[in-house]
């Protein structure tokens, strides 16, 4: 019997050994086929909600232009040639009509004069391209007794060239949108602003549209700071600006 006993114990023991490898096996083979599943869900999470982010889209309407289109711009004549070039847009209080700065003289609009069109004094008409031309009923010795532009100080923001190019602060939030362009309606009016997306969470090149009146000059001439009075919410909100 002692003879029987070591090749049944021996027997019983390399059983149990190959049951335990069996069982390690099976909880591997478990943990290596459900990790993969597990990221692929994950992943497919993420994409379906950042897609999932849609805005409407803002398409200028009929006689709607961009500042940054009128800026360097030549203004035709009655005799059919450049009297002047457009400098800037100095924009109107309270969404009144602007006026176009004007460049008048100087070598391919630099340097030269100064001046102040009212934006009722000129033509503006929209090429194959939707650039905007324009002309006036004027020729070089009418500018002469036009009212001369002198900039206050730099940085008050009266100019659409200031504000282009001005990364600006949400009201609410400590999270700043770069301006990149303002929309002209024909009587020289600013009526929105074209801002970038900077709070959506979703890396994107949109640029957004929002109401000019949400743009504040903060501080002084000379020292003035640019902030957009809306919450980030309101700005995920903004239609999508499709030039």
């Amino acid at each position: 019997m002692k003879y029987l006993i070591a090749p049944i114990s021996a027997v019983a023991l390399m059983a149990g050994l190959a049951a335990c490898s069996g069982s390690d096996t099976t909880i591997e083979t478990a943990n290596t086929d459900t990790a993969p599943y597990s990221d692929t869900t994950t992943t497919e999470t993420e994409v379906t909600t950042e897609t999932e982010l849609a805005r409407p889209a803002y398409v200028m309407a009929a006689g709607e232009m961009k500042a940054s289109s009128l800026i360097g711009d030549n203004i035709i004549g009655a005799n059919g040639e450049t009297i002047a070039t457009v400098a800037d847009v100095l924009i109107g209080k309270n969404k009144a009509p602007g006026h176009i700065v004007f460049r008048d003289g100087g070598v391919l609009g630099i340097a030269g004069e100064l001046g102040l069109l009212p934006f009722s004094s000129v033509s503006v008409t929209m090429d194959s391209d939707n650039e905007p031309m324009l002309s006036a009923a004027l020729v070089d010795e009418s500018l002469e007794g036009v009212a001369e532009f002198e900039q206050d100080g730099m940085d008050d923001f009266r100019l659409a060239s200031e504000l282009i190019g001005t990364n600006a602060e949400l009201a609410v939030a400590d999270t700043y949108s770069r301006i990149t362009d303002l929309i002209i309606s024909s009587d020289g009016s600013v009526r929105q602003a074209v801002v970038t997306d900077g709070v959506s969470g979703v890396t994107s090149e949109d640029r957004l549209v929002i109401d000019f009146d949400a743009i504040t000059v903060v501080q002084g001439d000379g020292e003035g700071e640019v902030m957009i009075n809306q919450t980030p919410e309101q700005l995920k909100m903004a239609p999508v600006f499709n030039d």
